[in-house]
């Protein structure tokens, strides 16, 4: 009997020739062809825009920089750990006093400050609108914190509803989750 140990066949390396060189050549010989001898016609390169006046549902072609701009109010409301409402502040953005009016934590004295809003707003668009001016609603933004409740946050849409504030914006209150 004899042991004999397998030889493993050795077998020469395969090397592909792939002239990748001249393939390259050609390519960008083909490419700078096409590129050069290109030439769009001139409904290609220019797309007219005609666009139906704004009061067809078109847009305007420039906005109106000096026409006056909403007012923006700022809610801010933190939460407990359990979701509740912790705290409220209501402040119209830009103002210098960034902490706000404080309005505790109570849903009825958010509804209190949000209809006299409203109501001073409503009266100012009037006021502008029988001087043949336009005014644009007022914005409301609510800053909420992470943990509030729905029912807190519908609450707080439903009172700013309820006051006629059509543009209604809810952000956290950390930027950087905005």
């Amino acid at each position: 009997m004899s042991h004999g140990k397998k030889r493993k066949m050795e077998t020469e390396e395969v090397v592909a020739d792939l002239p990748i060189t001249p393939m390259l050549d050609m390519s960008f010989q083909l490419l700078s062809f096409f590129i050069m001898t290109f030439h769009p016609t001139a409904t290609e390169g220019q797309i007219a825009m005609t666009l139906p006046p704004s009061e067809q549902g078109g847009g305007s072609s420039n906005p109106d920089i000096t026409a006056e701009q909403p007012k923006k109010y700022v809610v801010r409301v933190t939460s407990n750990e359990v979701g509740q409402i912790a705290q409220m502040t209501f402040r119209e953005d830009g103002s210098p006093d960034d902490g706000g009016e404080n309005l505790g934590a109570d849903l009825n004295t958010f509804r209190t400050k949000i209809k006299a809003i409203a109501t001073a707003e409503r009266k100012r668009i009037d006021a502008a609108a029988a001087k043949n001016s336009k005014i644009p609603p007022p914005k409301l933004t609510l800053e909420l914190g992470d943990k509030l409740l729905q029912e807190y946050v519908i609450g707080l849409f439903d009172a700013a509803v309820q006051a006629d504030f059509s543009d209604i914006a809810p952000v956290p209150i950390a930027k950087d989750k905005r």
